[in-house]
């Protein structure tokens, strides 16, 4: 049997794993919010999290919720964010929309419209590592594709 019209769609999904100071270990995904899970390993918090992240995903699809970032996400593969400086993330901060409020020292209050105040506190020539970015990434919408 030949089948027409079907294609793959790539998910991909940033994961992130840290352990606790219990020693358990957490997983989450920050595309999809309240999707996180603890296990006694690493592997074991993992396979939760993304078991839990497809029931997410499914149940949004199913019930017409699956707004345009999930669409996005299930259409686009995701490229990882890099290490990068300061300078760099909040010059794209504000090509994307979001401004300085105020500032004290090296610490900026930034706005936009639709979003919670954000406080951006890093000198221009630190470097920011991938879990940072996307920490920043999660609350300003700041994608790898604005760096």
């Amino acid at each position: 049997m030949q089948r027409k019209g079907v294609k793959s769609i790539p998910m991909k999904f940033r994961l992130e794993i840290e352990q606790e100071e219990d020693g358990r270990w957490i997983a989450e995904i920050p595309d999809l919010p309240g999707v996180l899970a603890y296990g006694n390993t690493p592997e074991e918090a993992q396979a939760k999290v993304q078991a839990l992240a497809l029931r997410v995903v499914a149940d949004r699809l199913e019930h017409g919720e699956a707004g345009a970032d999930l669409v996005s996400m299930l259409s686009q593969p995701h490229e990882p964010m890099v290490r990068t400086r300061g300078r760099r993330v909040l010059a794209a901060l504000l090509r994307i929309g979001w401004v300085v409020k105020r500032q004290s020292g090296s610490h900026r209050t930034l706005s936009r419209p639709g979003w919670p105040d954000f406080v951006f506190a890093f000198h221009d020539n630190e470097e920011i590592g991938p879990r940072m970015l996307a920490r920043i990434s999660k609350r300003t919408g700041l994608s790898p594709e604005n760096l």
